[in-house]
């Protein structure tokens, strides 16, 4: 076969190779700089087979010169654009009055020169020039991939620069023909190098989301995880926020993937075992339930998942959120609470005064009829009936204690004042149970407060601990500062109050005791609520301990 054929044929390949490598990345990835790509060497392959296959007697011919100029320059900076987009970085516009101007340059030489490779030297030393910055661009912007910016940038620079030759060696039979096969070569390099530096740079950008999505995972407050069930069960990834949350490590839940049922609490395991038998239609809402911490605290959580199928349809995964709601379920529990104590209040506010006058009524005949002659047999009777109207009377009171409408009359005073004025009354309830009661106040700042209120509240708790402990135990009374608060707070050496009446302790008519009305700690909250202030409570078998937290700033 002729050498000059085979250079030719040698030249062709390679630049089909590359126009069909471009063409099949942009159908596979629509990647716009792909598609300007393709149509940059779609130009310089119309340019092959045109012109330098000899198809079209264009040397002699001034149109045939200037579409052949054009064709290389347009080529070139279409290239130019692609490699912009390719970068990431905006094309100067003076890149396109280059073109323009380089182009209209062309022109006037074919016009005035005679010489062919005078007139072909401008177009192509600005297309080597071009070819050198693209493969230097390759070479400086991709040093991370390596292999593949290496060949491409190397193979870009060796081309541009056996094409900036090829005007001197035009004449030469003997030489140009391999040129114009290593020529082939270099863009088949080209074709190849390019292909390695996109799936380099593919893989690099997946590799840089991924490390970005880890981040935000790993940083996230949520608990965020995904479950695998096959090829085996397993928990494939889990925050480290769970450490927060649940005290155990990320690490210890990878060890043992049933960890997270250990710590359902009892009373919600019937919540877990309807999710998982009614799958997946019970990932429709978010599952709320208890869960034990490490440190045996007790969390509500709420989850939101979703199921993960393979290609045949069966499940593969189960990937969701975690989120701690048990700030949100205080706060619906204690706006509850505030509801129904609203509503206790408005009926007290209703019905109270109207049952009180019949009571009155009837406890004033009562009164008389006992000192009848012929009913002194029967005085215990009638004592005893007054004395239980009394009582329907006191409780009637704490009732209308819960009234939203009731008017408080606040005025700056100093609550260690109101205790110590109260602390006689309140040491002869406790030396009447045979307890102790120990006062620890320290100097704190005046407050905005209701006096009457103050009393019925310290009242209200103090007694609740007298009655929560046996004889010989101690009542803590204190005040002190804390985060800008005054504090109040009463402590007993009890049993604590259990879990199931804790989570709805301040409800109304909710009692422990044997002859109690369930209206003191409400009457507490509504006290407290009045006030601007909130009431903590901790509990346990060794006793428990109410905290009032009064704003000390005084308005």
């Amino acid at each position: 076969m002729d050498i000059v054929l085979l250079s030719l044929i040698g030249s062709l390949i390679g630049t089909v190779a590359i126009v069909l490598i471009y063409i099949y990345l942009y159908l596979l990835y629509r990647e716009r700089y792909m598609g300007i790509w393709s149509i940059s060497w779609l130009i310089l392959l119309s340019r092959y087979v045109l012109f330098d296959s000899g198809l079209f007697p264009w040397k002699d011919s001034f149109l045939g010169l200037t579409i052949y100029e054009i064709i290389i320059i347009v080529s070139v900076q279409s290239y130019v654009w692609g490699t912009h987009l390719f970068i990431n970085r905006p094309m100067n516009k003076w890149w396109l009055y280059g073109t323009i101007s380089m182009s209209l340059i062309c022109v006037i030489i074919n016009l005035s020169v005679s010489s062919l490779a005078h007139k072909l030297f401008l177009p192509i030393f600005l297309s080597s020039c071009i070819g050198i910055w693209i493969g230097i661009t390759f070479l400086r912007h991709f040093k991370q991939q390596e292999l593949g910016s290496l060949v491409t940038g190397y193979a870009f620079i060796a081309w541009s620069l056996l094409s900036l030759g090829l005007p001197f060696l035009a004449f030469n039979t003997q030489i140009l023909p391999w040129c114009y096969l290593l020529g082939g070569m270099l863009r088949l390099t080209i074709a190849i190098g390019t292909l390695m530096l996109y799936f380099e740079k593919t893989r690099t950008d997946l590799t840089n989301k991924e490390t970005q999505y880890r981040l935000l995972a790993d940083n996230a407050v949520d608990i965020i995880y995904s479950y695998k069930f096959s090829p085996e069960k397993k928990l494939e990834y889990i925050s480290p926020s769970v450490v927060m949350a649940t005290g155990f490590s990320a690490e210890e839940y990878y060890a043992n993937h049933k960890l997270v049922l250990d710590l359902i609490h009892p009373d919600d395991n019937v919540l877990i075992k309807d999710f998982i038998m009614n799958f997946p239609s019970s990932i429709i809402l978010p599952l709320t339930l208890r869960i034990i911490r490490k440190d045996k605290m007790v969390l509500w959580i709420e989850q939101k998942c979703v199921p993960i199928y393979d290609k045949d349809g069966r499940l593969s995964a189960l990937q969701g959120i975690i989120r701690d709601i048990t700030l949100r379920k205080k706060l619906e529990q204690m706006s509850s609470l505030f509801d129904r104590m609203n509503m206790v209040g408005s009926m007290a506010a209703t019905v109270a005064h109207e049952i009180r006058n019949p009571m009155t009524t009837v406890r004033g005949y009562l009164q008389v009829l006992s000192r009848k002659h012929e009913y002194l047999k029967d005085k215990d009777k009638f004592k005893l009936m007054i004395e239980e109207i009394d009582r329907a009377n006191g409780i009637i009171r704490e009732y209308l204690s819960l009234s939203r409408e009731k008017l408080v009359i606040l005025k700056q005073c100093s609550i260690n004042t109101i205790i110590e004025a109260l602390f006689p009354l309140i040491q002869a309830d406790a030396t009447a149970s045979k307890v102790s009661v120990n006062l620890d106040i320290t100097p704190v700042p005046e407050l905005l407060l209701d006096e009457n209120e103050i009393r019925q509240l310290l009242l209200n708790l103090v007694r609740n601990g007298i009655e929560a402990m046996s004889a010989g135990g101690n009542v803590d009374i204190r005040t002190f500062l804390e985060d800008n608060k005054v504090v109040l707070s009463i402590s007993d050496q009890g049993l604590g109050i259990p879990s199931h009446i804790l989570d709805k302790l301040g409800t109304p008519f909710i009692t422990t005791k044997d002859t109690g009305t369930g209206l003191g700690l409400p009457i507490c909250y509504q006290i407290a609520h009045r006030h601007n202030a909130t009431i903590k409570i901790n509990t346990s078998q060794e006793g428990t301990t109410f905290s009032v937290y009064f704003n000390s700033q005084v308005s």
